[in-house]
């Protein structure tokens, strides 16, 4: 449940702006891009006060003598040959001048970029080589250094946006010193700051909207869980996130415990399996590493890959902890799970795992079903088995889904609504009755719904949220809107009632019963929701923005990882099933009213004041849930 858009990156690697330098300079042109760049139109003004890394490449010496020093070490009549040097010996012979190093600093510290900022490129430990200077400077600072002007640049295709400019100019007085310079954004660092939170919801962005700060506590006994069925975890993309996108260090070989369920694959999975299985792993636990740390995480890895398409891996799962669950006249059915052994190619050939994995307070998953796909006596049974993790003081939580009121392809069905009850379950295009989502509309599991702030690519981080809307006019089926709705399997729980009869009441939706259930005594959903666009994620060695309620639900689900720290260092016990908490406080939330969830031909719910089957009860304010949670025994 995820949608991915490329991040920033440097466009040109020249560096830009108009702002004046301190020092009057005799400018002339260094480099100048050819024409524009391929598939990319140039928007607004980058903002002045964004931190850009940038790199001067410090003109070498003794470049004159390249060949004459190669060829005495693989000439084979050279008496040297097979001699090669060392690093160090590299660096020193070609390390730039004196007159250029001081020229240069000397340029930058009259421009106002005092010596304390500036660092050297070196070998080792040791003060050798020296070829590139580099500072961190606001744009506003580089546009002055090399009188230019630097631009946002979106991609035609993707949606992404980059930093780049058309030219940049430097003093004559230090040409010579200086081979070119950089002055953009890595590929992974190039919209970090609360100025881009619009194009890029980092950690901080994040910590500003819900009032979070950093974690600082790790009880042992709170890990976090995160289920993964279908995708795998590539594990050098965790020390790229962390050394990108995290505010407060975290070590690189940090990683996941790893629970392998039925076959689970490992977590060191290769770069091939990670690019077939796909981003969901990666976007889960960067998203939730860069809220919880130092808390740890575990990956419980369902199933063993042959039967990843199938329906019923939330049993398998479910049947891994509670062995009492673990059979098929208990909770599975074989026309729906997998069975194991298995006996396809490549497939678990064990026995199923019944019992044995650890609980953790707080699981994270970022799947769903279509309600319609399963038998009613399935969904109830597995229902009542969330039930009792949530009397074990556990929380649930999952993603509402990204298709509105309709419900996107899976196990089989196409990207599809429901027809009229007396007609048959489901249809691929024409169906106009609203499709819910299993297991979202379990009363005892927390739905996550998403948002997105309002105002678009200028939206300020006080702007606030409305419902993430995403249409793809060339492929309907990829549009992204918060799910939600009404079930037509499981009744209004008490603690929703008072909400949902409220929504239908004050808000009535203008559909009749052929469209959903407006019985007013079904589960509605979602619960809640949070920032579903854009979050930073590194899948493969590339720096994306994803998004999805598979984004948002990581981000509430570490929130409530930090309540339950909160709560353990107070001497407490975890939250568990957390719904009657949160529809008694609504205060305790930021409320969303602004926007819908699409689908199904109509334009489904809408956003409204309080709780609705679109954003829940709103996004979470973690120091007003901090305050209640606290409170309680």
């Amino acid at each position: 449940m995820h949608s991915s858009l490329l991040l920033a990156a440097a466009v040109c690697i020249t560096a830009c702006s108009a702002a004046p330098a301190t020092e009057n300079h005799n400018f002339v042109l260094h480099e100048k891009r050819d024409g524009p760049p391929h598939q990319w139109t140039k928007r607004t003004r980058a903002h002045p006060a964004e931190i850009l890394p940038v790199r001067i490449g410090l003109t070498q010496s003794n470049l004159h003598k390249a060949e004459e020093y190669i060829l005495d070490v693989s000439d084979p009549e050279s008496p040297n040959f097979g001699k090669h040097w060392s690093a160090e010996k590299i660096a020193n012979t070609f390390a730039p001048s004196k007159k250029t190093q001081d020229g240069v600093v000397d340029w930058l510290v009259k421009s106002g970029i005092d010596v304390g900022r500036h660092k050297y490129s070196t070998v080792k430990t040791d003060e050798i080589g020296r070829n590139w200077l580099e500072i961190n400077a606001t744009v506003a600072e580089t546009e002055g250094l090399f009188n230019t002007e630097y631009h946002y640049y979106e991609h035609d295709i993707s949606g992404g946006h980059r930093i780049a400019c058309d030219e940049y100019h430097l003093p004559q007085s230090v040409r010579e010193h200086i081979d070119f310079a950089t002055a953009a954004p890595s590929p992974f660092t190039g919209l970090t700051g609360l100025a881009n939170c619009a194009r890029l919801y980092t950690v901080e962005c994040l910590r500003a909207l819900y009032q979070f700060s950093p974690g600082n506590t790790s009880a042992e006994s709170n890990a976090m869980g995160i289920g993964e069925f279908a995708d795998f975890l590539y594990l050098p993309d965790l020390a790229t996130f962390f050394q990108n996108f995290t505010t407060q260090p975290i070590p690189a070989d940090t990683v996941p415990q790893f629970i392998s369920i039925d076959g689970g694959q490992t977590a060191n999975a290769s770069y091939d399996q990670a690019e077939d299985s796909g981003i969901e792993s990666a976007l889960d636990f960067q998203t939730s590493y860069a809220i919880i740390y130092p808390q740890k995480l575990r990956l419980y890895q369902v199933g063993d890959g042959v039967n990843m398409d199938s329906v019923g891996t939330f049993n398998i799962f479910l049947d891994a902890l509670d062995e009492s669950y673990c059979s098929y006249l208990g909770g599975d059915a074989p026309y729906i799970d997998p069975a194991y052994p298995d006996p396809n190619e490549g497939g678990y050939t064990g026995p199923l795992q019944c019992g044995g994995a650890p609980l953790s307070n707080v699981f994270s998953f970022s799947y769903n079903q279509i309600e319609a796909s399963l038998p009613v006596s399935y969904q109830t049974r597995q229902c009542h088995e969330w039930m009792k993790m949530g009397l074990q003081g556990v929380s649930v939580l999952f993603a509402s889904g990204d298709s509105g009121v309709a419900n996107r392809y899976n196990s089989g069905y196409e990207n599809s609504c429901l027809t009229a009850p007396d007609v048959g379950p489901y249809v691929d295009s024409n169906g106009t009755r609203f499709s819910p989502s299993f297991p979202t509309n379990c009363p005892w599991i927390t739905a996550v719904g998403g948002t997105m702030l309002q105002g678009g690519l200028n939206a300020t981080i006080t702007a606030g949220e409305q419902a993430v809307g995403q249409a793809d006019p060339t492929n309907p089926k990829n549009d992204f809107y918060s799910g939600g709705g009404f079930s037509n399997v499981f009744e209004l729980p008490k603690y929703q009632s008072k909400a949902v009869s409220n929504y239908l009441t004050e808000y009535p939706p203008p559909y009749t019963s052929d469209i959903f259930n407006n019985s007013g005594k079904a589960r509605a959903y979602p619960d809640v929701s949070a920032i579903a666009i854009k979050l930073p994620t590194v899948w493969l060695g590339e720096g994306l923005a994803v998004g999805g309620t598979s984004a948002s639900t990581p981000i509430v689900a570490s929130l409530v990882v930090l309540l339950n720290e909160a709560r353990i260092a107070a001497g407490k016990g975890p939250i568990g099933f957390l719904n009657p908490t949160l529809y008694a406080h609504p205060e305790a939330f930021n409320d969303v009213t602004v926007g819908g969830n699409p689908g199904c031909g109509s334009d489904g719910f809408a956003a409204q004041p309080g709780w609705d089957p679109v954003t829940g009860l709103g996004s979470p304010n973690y120091p007003k849930l901090e305050e209640i949670f606290l409170k309680l025994p």
